[in-house]
Parts: structure tokens; C-alpha cells; sequence
């Protein structure tokens, strides 16, 4: 066993005592200087201290260990074992999520598949579609072309059939011949609806009266005025359903159709109502008419055809002959100023001055049989 010089302890002693005499030195040379730069620091930034914020020492202190914590937590090394077992657990969870992700895709495109499929299909009808709706346009035109050569066919021949009809209906022999037999109501029925749709159609739009649908309307109503001009004719008129429907057909066409383009029907169908009122029967049927006397009333003033002012006086005049006839005058009185009727008297036409002149002097014969 070595032993020990007592001199050696003691310079080793005096060795260890000397350095650490000279590191207390320089750790107190280290601190002084930190303080003086600390100061230098304080009193270069006095002037902005209240852009500090004072916290207390016990708040800084704990705000230190939270940190040295944090810095701890962060900076700690994991162990080998935990290294890999967080790696091994991101690894199976990556292959769960790419076999979600693959199951997901085949899911997108079956689907995908599905919807083409379907998207083909569609584009398969859609295009049977198309050419069967050129198929069927092209047969529409055809028909819509056809139906248009058949009606004017039909209107052709009605307008020709009907013009000859019209020429022979003139003489008053042949009226009872046309009269006898079954197919006289359906004729009658005929002039109604044809007058009612060829009103109803052209109402804004008003043919030309060369046109053969004005040719054939006019036809007819010319039929029906020279049945009415014989006594036969309009006996069966008046006494006939189908006659007194055609005559509340006639008044109606004279309130709608346009003025001044249809004055030639309009002239007919005047013509007409003036040979039915003939008729005893006849009159009362339209003196029962509400409203008569206002229409004819308002004819006279909007019509400017000569012929059409002559008919409607006739009309006026043969109303105002029926037995009693106080109240037709009275709706004439209301629904025609004096002052108009003093203008036809005057007018240019001589046929239209007499038949003003007569009606103004019936209409002051009755007022003065009155009083």
C-alpha cells in the first residue's frame, strides 16, 4: 500500500485553493461587467419605459419553469423502442387509409361506368327521338299542306255551288223547291255555324272580298236574303228553330264583325232582317230582341256605305210599324239624337233623305198622339 507525502497534500490543497480563488475572481469581473452594461442598457432606454410592461417576480418565475418545461417536453429525446412503434402505428394507419382510399375508387368508378352506361343510352333515345320528331314534323307539314288544299278546295266549290244557288234563289218559284225536303234545317244550321266561325277567325284580319271564304259566306247569306224576300220563305224562316237561331246569328254578326271591311255581309244580312220583318211574326220577333234598336242606332252612325244607312233606315221604319211600337220610339229617341236624324235629311243621297224624313215624321206623329 502507497503512502501519502504531506507536502504533496498541501500544494495540491494551495493549487486547488489558487484556481478557485481566480475563477471567483473572474465570475465577480463577469458579473460587475454585466451590471454596468445592464445600467448602461436601463438608462439608455429610460425614456421609453412606458412602452414596458411591469410583471411581478413571482409571474416572471413562472412563466420561466412553464417555458423550461415546453423546452423540455420538445427537446426530449424518444427511445428507440418508442420510435418505432409511433412509426410501425403511422405506417398501418397510412395503409388503412390507402385501402379506404382504393375501396373508395373502385366504388367512383363502377359508379362511373354505371352512369356512362346509362349517359349512352340516353344519348341513344334521345337521338331515336330526334329522327322520330323529323318524321313526324315532316308528316304534320304534309297534312297541315294537304288540309290546306282541301280547305281551299272546299271553299272553292262551296263558293261556286252556293254563287249558282244564289242566281237561282232569285226567282221566287224556286224558294218552296228548296224548301221541302230534310236537308233544309241542316242548310240553315250550315249559314249559322259558317257565319259565327268566319266571324270569329277573320275578326282581325278581314279577308278580301274576292277571297273564295268571302265569296262563300256571302253566297250564303245572299241564299238566306231570297228566302226571306218571298212570304213562303219567311214564314218558314220565323216558324223554323233553325230559322229564328240563324236570325239571332245575324244580329250577333252585326255587333261583331269590323266596320267598314265587312259592309258587303253586313249589307246582306241587313237585306235579310228587313224582309223577315215583313212577316207579322217575323217584327215581333225582333221587337223582342234586347237591344235591337240600339244596334241598328249605332249601325246607322258608324256605317259609312250608302247601302248599308238605306237598310238600316228600312229596318228602323219597318220596326216602328208593329202595333205597338211606344217603346221602340222611346229606345230610338235614347239611343239617336234628333240631330242626327235632321242631318239624314239633308244628306246627298235621296233614297236616305225620304226614309228620314218618313221616320222623323212618324216619330213626331206618335209624340203628338201621345200627348
Amino acid at each position: 500500500m502507497a503512502k501519502i507525502n504531506g507536502n504533496q497534500i498541501n500544494k495540491e490543497s494551495e493549487n486547488t485553493l489558487s484556481h478557485f480563488v481566480s475563477e471567483v475572481n473572474t465570475k465577480h469581473d463577469s458579473i460587475l461587467a454585466s451590471w454596468e452594461k445592464y445600467r448602461e442598457e436601463n438608462i439608455e432606454h429610460q425614456n421609453s419605459a412606458q412602452d414596458l410592461l411591469l410583471v411581478s417576480r413571482d409571474d416572471l418565475s413562472r412563466l420561466v419553469i412553464e417555458i423550461q418545461k415546453l423546452t423540455t417536453k420538445s427537446t426530449k429525446p424518444k427511445s428507440a423502442a418508442g420510435r418505432a412503434a409511433a412509426s410501425l402505428h403511422a405506417t398501418e394507419t397510412l395503409k388503412d387509409e390507402i385501402k379506404q382510399i382504393r375501396q373508395q375508387n373502385q366504388s367512383n368508378l363502377t359508379e362511373i361506368s354505371y352512369l356512362r352506361t346509362r349517359c349512352e343510352t340516353a344519348v341513344a333515345e334521345c337521338q331515336l327521338e330526334k329522327q322520330e320528331n323529323i318524321r313526324l314534323r315532316h308528316k304534320v307539314d304534309l297534312l297541315t299542306q294537304q288540309l290546306s288544299q282541301q280547305s281551299e278546295y272546299c271553299s272553292s266549290l262551296g263558293s261556286a255551288c252556293c254563287t249558282l244557288l244564289w242566281r237561282v234563289s232569285r226567282n221566287e218559284d224556286t224558294i218552296q223547291s228548296i224548301l221541302i225536303g230534310r236537308k233544309v234545317e241542316e242548310f240553315l244550321t250550315l249559314v249559322s255555324n259558317t257565319l259565327s266561325s268566319y266571324v270569329m277567325t277573320y275578326k282581325s284580319d278581314w279577308p278580301d272580298v274576292k277571297s273564295d271564304e268571302s265569296q262563300f259566306v256571302h253566297a250564303l247569306c245572299g241564299i238566306i236574303t231570297n228566302i226571306a224576300a218571298s212570304a213562303f220563305g219567311r214564314d218558314f224562316l220565323i216558324n223554323n228553330p233553325h230559322g229564328c237561331l240563324l236570325i239571332d246569328t245575324y244580329i250577333i254578326v252585326l255587333e261583331e264583325a269590323p266596320t267598314g271591311k265587312s259592309s258587303r255581309l253586313k249589307n246582306l244580312i241587313l237585306m235579310g232582317l228587313y224582309n223577315v220583318s215583313i212577316n207579322q211574326s217575323g217584327i215581333k220577333y225582333l221587337s223582342s230582341k234586347r237591344g235591337m234598336m240600339k244596334l241598328l242606332a249605332w249601325l246607322l252612325q258608324d256605317e259609312v256605305a250608302t247601302e248599308n244607312q238605306v237598310n238600316t233606315l228600312k229596318l228602323i221604319q219597318s220596326m216602328m210599324s208593329v202595333g205597338d211600337s211606344l217603346n221602340i220610339i222611346h229606345e230610338l229617341l235614347e239611343e239617336l239624337p234628333q240631330s242626327v236624324l235632321q242631318e239624314f235629311q239633308s244628306d246627298k243621297n235621296k233614297e236616305i233623305r225620304e226614309l228620314a224624313k218618313e221616320i222623323f215624321s212618324d216619330i213626331q206623329n206618335h209624340v203628338r198622339h201621345q200627348q
